[in-house]
Order: structure tokens, then sequence, then C-alpha cells
């Protein structure tokens, strides 16, 4: 389990944990053991939930031919992801064919958004990495959010800025 970003108040003296997270603090630290500690650089969930309208406009717009391979813009996010390097690749060589088609499809159903091929006994999987605020850090976000943006804006026959700024008025 990831550890969670615990929130802490400055009395100018000793930093406190704030009430709703004294609890978990008393679960998981033990007392007088020393812990690293440093700032994080929150992101904007203005600026998160932007990203979500503008992909939204995105997957709207698609053509015809793009939008058949697309069932919903979650499926587009994450192929965007992995097709802009924001992933994660996996090699499985299996004993032989058969054994990688019955892989596949049981990675395909714990895992919808996948990318998985299948070359005789091999098979390769690409996960979207996680955008979420604890697994990508504020810079890398925005650099992903641009990346896929301009991809989606590409095939949907726009630009990023276009995207962004119809994100929200329409539905």
């Amino acid at each position: 389990m990831k550890p969670r970003t615990v929130f802490m108040l400055w009395d100018g003296k000793v930093f406190r944990p704030i009430p709703s997270f004294r609890a978990y603090c008393d679960r998981e630290f033990v007392v007088g053991e020393t812990y690293p500690m440093a700032p994080v650089e929150e992101r904007s969930s203005a600026s998160h939930n932007h990203y979500f309208a503008a992909l939204e406009e995105g997957w709207k717009n698609l053509s015809e031919e793009n939008a058949k391979h697309f069932p919903t813009t979650e499926h587009l996010r994450h192929w965007a992801l992995v097709q802009t390097g924001y992933c994660h690749e996996a090699y499985y060589h299996m004993a032989d064919d058969l054994q990688a088609h019955k892989l596949a499809l049981d990675l395909r159903r714990r895992d919808p958004y996948a990318i998985i091929i299948v070359r005789g006994s091999i098979v390769r999987v690409f996960t979207a990495e996680s955008q979420s605020t604890a697994s990508m850090k504020k810079e890398r976000f925005q650099k992903s959010k641009n990346d896929v943006l301009d991809l989606i804006a590409a095939m949907a026959r726009t630009s990023r800025v276009q995207l962004i700024k119809h994100a929200g008025r329409t539905g």
C-alpha cells in the first residue's frame, strides 16, 4: 500500500498532523521514530478537471474512423498516454502461441485499457502511467497533459488550444 500524504500544521516549534489525520498517524507511525518529510507541490484541481473536459471535447470530435476504436474517453486517454510514452511495458514469453493468447485474454479482463500485442508466443503489454496527484508530479503531469492533448487534437483535426478553449462549453 502506498503511503498517504499527511497534512501537518506548523505551530512554530513542531509539526502536528491535522485532526483528520491523527488516527492514520497512530496506525502507521511509531512514536520516537524519525520519518522523512518534504513539501509536496500541489497540482491545481482546476487544471486537472479542465484537462478531463478537454479530453472529452477531443473524444467527441474524433473522426468516425478514429472514434470506433475508443468506446470511452478513458480508453482514448490511456491509449494516448501509451502513444506519447507515459506508460509501463511488460514482455511475457509463453510456451506457445495458444498460451500467449490465453494470457492476453486474462490480461484484457484485468485491464480493459491496456494495449496488448501478441506476436507468436510473445505478449507485450503497455499500461498507461497513472496521472493521479499521488503518482505524477506537477511538471510531469503538465507535460503529459500537453502531449496527450496535442495527439488527441491532431486526431480531432484541431489544436490543443482549441480543445482547451472549448472544453466544458458543450454538454
